[in-house]
């Protein structure tokens, strides 16, 4: 497992450094693994956004977190994956071309307590999008591309980007 760990750390540290060269955005997709990895929980919105928009999406577990601080965000955080999440938020923040899609559940309680401290750890304003049994991909996609065009990296359809060529 720490062999795995390591691997997707470095493959993160690659994947932002060509962002950076190239000067793409790139989405940090934050939440619990269950949410982030589920392609039936989460409507596979990771794979649509990168195959119909170009979007380079980025797992949180990608980044490196754990020497990250939080307690000037919140002094209580108890929770270790309320821990990551903000430590990943403050990833973001310290790039200017990462951006963040949040990806809850429906009555997560932790969930609803951590989103309020993402926008100060990151500094940026980010996209929730909370799942339940009822949610289907148009509506969700319609939140997505609303999204990518408040912060101008909404792209056509079939556009070459970086994301057709990242791991």
């Amino acid at each position: 497992m720490d062999n795995f760990k390591e691997e997707i750390v470095s493959k993160g540290k690659d994947v932002l450094q060509k962002l950076h060269s190239a000067k793409q955005p790139g989405i940090v997709l934050l939440g619990r693994p269950y949410n982030i990895y589920d392609a039936g929980m989460n409507l596979s919105v990771c794979g649509k956004l990168r195959d119909s928009y170009g979007v380079n999406c980025i797992p949180m577990d990608f980044l490196e977190l754990d020497d990250i601080d939080v307690s000037d965000i919140t002094e209580n955080m108890f929770w270790e994956l309320g821990r990551r999440i903000l430590a990943a938020s403050k990833v973001v923040g310290q790039h200017r071309n990462l951006h963040i899609i949040y990806i809850t559940n429906f009555t997560c309680g932790p969930d609803s307590f951590i989103k309020h401290y993402i926008k100060k750890a990151s500094g940026k304003p980010f996209l929730t999008l909370q799942f339940d049994g009822h949610s289907n991909d148009a509506g969700v996609m319609t939140r997505c591309e609303a999204y990518l065009d408040s912060k101008g990296i909404l792209r056509p359809q079939g556009q070459k980007t970086m994301a057709n060529t990242l791991p």
